[in-house]
């Protein structure tokens, strides 16, 4: 039966009686004590038994209240119902149904109650405190009737991270010098191109000789050399730099490619034949000496990683305004295009002759396959196997590149980059990439409170690189002794930041759902709470991105020392053993996302600057490639352009 609303009223009132004998019984030994003020005492005692009386009536009246509520299907609001609150900030939020206020409420961030530190945190009066840095992510604070937990409601906060600061102690114009002096020389070596800045081309130097193996594994390091001032040109819309960008990619193809028949032809008596194609389809060759015969083939993981850079080139290109694409630069979307999206990804995504791709026969192939299938089953092939169905880092660079190739394609269709059956192609093929990098990158919460993101975890378990991982001894570990379920190395895991970030700004384009900006905070956030050591003045990293110290790549011939913990390593030694190089690199790109990144990427490069003896001792010991990471003139130290260049969009 329904209450009416003034018999609720009453309902309400019944204490009032009790209130008020309590007043007459305060009142008569009030006279009993003849107080000399009768007048003042009368009025304090009737507002001490008003105030009794309010409060009564409120509590005793709450549980009716909000049966009654319920049942009339009363909403309860939340003030503000939206919010902006700066990060690290407080906002004071009342809950009211009806107009009542004196609710007793459970109050919630995102369905936890009391909230959590990724989201925010909420008091039991409603106080919220915002995160040290925006989720990435929406923020719902909630509040739900105590005794009827079917009335509540909610407020939607944004919040929202101070103004990224600019990059001090760098200016464009030292960058581009420095990447000159530094990084243009590696370009020239690998490629076999100089740069003729009088004509502005790229033409072959007369004395240089590819090696016998192929121009392929040379591929390797182009990525490191040319992103910097990829980075760069994008951010402040350079065309001339574009431009050189252009005439270099063009350059390369033109007189460091060959065909996959030439290939065949090349590879003598009894090859090992590990590509496939149209016989006319270009690719950087690599005749790999196996075992007395030649094995044919493509480094693909070098491939696709230098390829990255000419991806993003064609989608900046795209996104410019039609009036400024030079002539040059559509001669590179006209000549690049082709060979880019037919002559590699899509022959190598959907082809079938490259096995090393997932050794193992319950993975089918091609790759897209592959991709589907484990993303759907989670198959996971038993010790000591398990690393044959790891995402690879050509992996990675393999969705990626074709992000980009489709975010150009939508930002420009006048430019006609994509077929529909190209485009059909593509897009496949990073959904099925990207459902197995959402499977194995769940979010975590890490030890002190924050949002990371788990990479892969476990995909190189049984991997030789791993097997000595369990070690975090300061001396070389003779046993093997590994340490299952970890994710990658620190210098690899550069490829996360700029491979997750291609996907994030192209995500519209390939219709993927991951990765969002919150998994890009995440991500950040995994660089920042796990693997970096905390100490802003001498930053440093340990060797696996998720926190844990372990030895990592022993016994390689190429580094007979194998890689230590991060503070027994000496950067000094040759070779270097130490894997800062790797550390600092890719994660500049989501400062935008994460301003911890941000102070980070500032840190190491104020340590460029500090040549004071305890922290010239520890540059050397960390920092050290060939020469001091320290400022000589205005040139910057490799590792700081590498950070500068990541950073790009933060430079004045």
């Amino acid at each position: 039966m329904r209450t009416s609303a003034a018999s609720q009223v009453s309902t309400a009132k019944k204490p009032t009686h009790r209130s008020f004998s309590l007043l007459g019984m305060l009142s008569a030994e009030w006279k009993q004590q003849r107080c000399p003020d009768r007048q003042v005492g009368r009025k304090l005692l009737q507002a001490l038994a008003f105030a009794i009386w309010f409060f009564w009536g409120a509590l005793s009246a709450q549980s009716g209240l909000a049966q009654q509520f319920a049942k009339t299907g009363a909403a309860l609001r939340l003030f503000p119902s939206r919010v902006s609150v700066a990060a690290g900030a407080k906002q004071t939020f009342i809950a009211t149904i009806s107009g009542f206020v004196r609710l007793s409420v459970v109050w919630m961030v995102n369905g936890r109650t009391g909230g959590g530190p990724s989201w925010g945190t909420i008091t039991q009066h409603g106080v919220y405190t915002a995160p040290a840095i925006d989720p990435g992510m929406p923020v719902t604070v909630s509040a739900v009737n105590s005794t009827s937990p079917q009335i509540e409601g909610a407020a939607m906060v944004t919040i929202v991270n101070p103004p990224v600061p600019e990059l001090t102690g760098a200016t464009y114009a030292d960058e581009v010098a420095s990447w000159e002096a530094q990084l243009m020389p590696g370009v020239v070596n690998s490629s076999g191109l100089e740069w003729d800045s009088d004509t502005r081309t790229w033409s072959p130097q007369p004395d240089w000789t590819a090696p016998s193996t192929g121009t392929g594994p040379l591929n390797y390091y182009k990525e490191q050399f040319l992103r910097p001032l990829t980075r760069l040109a994008i951010a402040k819309g350079d065309v001339a730099l574009m431009e050189e960008l252009a005439g270099f990619h063009l350059a390369l193809l033109q007189w460091r490619t060959t065909t996959v028949g030439t290939m065949l032809q090349n590879g003598g008596s009894n090859p090992i034949i590990e590509i496939d194609g149209p016989a006319t389809a270009r690719t950087f060759p690599w005749y790999e000496p196996y075992e007395g015969t030649i094995r044919i083939r493509e480094d693909i993981q070098s491939d696709a990683q230098y390829l990255s850079t000419a991806a993003q080139l064609l989608r900046a290109i795209a996104q410019m305004p039609a009036a400024m694409r030079t002539a040059h630069l559509l001669q590179f979307v006209k000549d690049y295009n082709g060979f880019l999206v037919s002559e590699q990804l899509l022959r190598i995504l959907y082809g079938m002759a490259v096995p090393w791709f997932y050794a193992n026969p319950k993975i089918p192939l091609p790759v897209v396959a592959g991709w589907t299938y484990l993303a759907e089953t989670g198959y996971r092939p038993p010790h000591p196997y398990a690393y044959q169905a790891a995402m690879t880092d050509t992996m990675l660079w393999l969705v990626a590149d074709s992000a980009e190739v489709l975010g150009a394609d939508a930002a420009a269709p006048d430019l006609a980059i994509l077929d529909n059956t190209d485009r059909r192609q593509l897009r496949r093929a990073v959904l099925a990439g990207v459902s197995l990098m959402h499977a194995r990158c769940p979010h975590l919460v890490s030890p002190d409170g924050a949002d990371v993101l788990s990479l892969f975890a476990g995909d190189y378990d049984d991997h030789p690189d791993y097997a000595y991982a369990g070690d975090t001894g300061p001396d070389q570990p003779s046993v093997p002794n590994p340490k299952y379920g970890l994710s990658w190395d620190i210098s690899h895991s550069y490829r996360f930041p700029i491979v997750f970030r291609s996907l994030y700004e192209t995500r519209n384009a390939a219709g993927a759902n991951f990765p969002t900006l919150n998994d890009l905070v995440a991500l950040g956030n995994s660089c920042f709470h796990l693997a970096f050591t905390g100490n802003s003045r001498l930053p440093a990293f340990k060797n696996f991105l998720e926190g844990w110290n372990g030895w990592f790549e022993v016994r390689y011939a190429s580094i007979p020392n194998g890689y230590p913990p991060e503070q027994y390593c000496d950067s000094a030694k040759s070779p270097n053993n130490c894997l800062t190089g790797g550390a600092l690199q890719g994660w500049g790109q989501l400062a935008f996302a994460n301003p911890n990144l941000a102070s980070l990427m500032q840190s190491l490069i104020n340590l460029a600057y500090d040549d004071s003896p305890p922290t010239a001792a520890f540059k050397d010991q960390h920092y050290y490639y060939g020469a001091p990471y320290s400022i000589i003139g205005d040139t910057y130290p490799v590792f700081m352009i590498w950070v500068v260049g990541d950073s790009a969009e933060r430079l004045p």
